[in-house]
């Protein structure tokens, strides 16, 4: 079994502390605890920490020495990319949800929209950028999808291409609310996400195998209610061989909620072959969890299924989390 971690560099590694010999001492406990995989967040929230010509200059270079430590000690760097808070850039256009009643999340309307070419291209060209400049271990993929189906779904985009994409199979540019409560119109809705959200992983598989690169995804716990009708269909992307291993955000402090998690995605994985890395919620906006509870669900998920897990997060992670996990790695690796 192997053991993952998305990890945010920017903030385990402050200024001041961010030297090499930081970089290698915390890579070398990791390591030494068992993890063999570390998922850093190199863009977030409009900042971004390696060098690239397409977004200019970092507000550090963090990549660089996470895959030099890595290398050094044997721990695998797989930088992250994508839409949402991890996007590249927005020339292209964003996510318009229209009028809203109410208010909606900041998130939301920062949020690049798949549909545009620009933003498809600027993510392919700046993972080349990463994988090219720095040749990490592979490439990971987050927040690749429209934004959540709690807004999504009672605001459907209506940016110019999304509305040029409705002309051809809806024969107008917006639904309207009945629509909205058609089957048909929906099934229709939601294959187009699909189709632009698929688009741009076909360009960063196309990356990965030019670097001979694995490519994963992080990706929506709830398969049907969340990750299909915002365009992730993960499940399809591991059949056709987009996807070297999948990390599941099967977060929760409920043990029971956890193992349906792991019951549901084993299902729907079977007989595809696409190696399951169970994600296990350490400290998220689901909650938290204890040394002792993280150990028990990585115990469950190696014993039910999985090829490995992927924790969130590093930085959640101290001294009694790290001790559980070392030992962990004597039984279930």
């Amino acid at each position: 079994m192997d053991f993952a971690a998305w990890g945010h560099p920017y903030s385990e590694f402050p200024a001041g502390q961010d030297t090499p010999d930081d970089f290698r001492r915390a890579f070398a406990r990791m390591k030494d605890c068992g993890l063999d995989i570390y998922l850093p967040f190199v863009m977030t929230h409009g900042q971004h920490y390696f060098d690239s010509a397409t977004l200019g200059a970092p507000e550090r270079d963090l990549l660089g020495p996470c895959v030099e430590a890595g290398a050094e000690v044997g721990l695998e760097v797989h930088p992250i990319i994508g839409l949402g808070a991890v996007s590249a850039v927005a020339e292209g256009g964003l996510y318009d949800p229209g009028p809203s009643d109410e208010p909606l999340p900041s998130w939301a309307l920062s949020w690049p929209c798949a549909a545009w070419p620009a933003n498809r291209e600027a993510t392919r060209a700046v993972a080349r950028e990463m994988m090219a400049g720095y040749s990490p271990d592979g490439l990971h993929m987050d927040y690749l999808r429209y934004p959540n189906s709690a807004v999504l779904n009672a605001h459907p985009c209506r940016c110019e291409y999304c509305q040029a994409e409705r002309e051809l199979w809806l024969g107008k540019p917006l639904p309207d609310a009945d629509d909205l409560g058609n089957p048909g119109v929906v099934y229709q809705e939601v294959k187009m996400r699909g189709r632009f959200v698929k688009s741009v992983v076909h360009g960063l598989r196309e990356v990965a195998d030019d670097a001979g690169a694995p490519l994963s995804l992080a990706a929506r716990a709830r398969y049907l209610k969340d990750a299909v009708p915002e365009g992730q269909d993960w499940v399809e992307w591991c059949a056709e061989g987009l996807l070297d291993f999948i990390c599941p955000m099967s977060y929760n402090p409920c043990p029971d909620r956890f193992q349906r998690f792991v019951a549901e995605h084993t299902g729907l994985l079977s007989g595809i072959g696409t190696p399951l890395y169970c994600g296990i919620g350490r400290s998220s906006s689901l909650g938290k969890i204890d040394a002792a509870q993280m150990a028990d669900q990585i115990r469950y998920a190696a014993g039910h299924g999985a090829d490995g897990v992927c924790i969130f997060h590093v930085g959640a992670m101290g001294d009694d989390d790290f001790a559980a996990l070392k030992a962990l790695a004597e039984d279930v690796k």
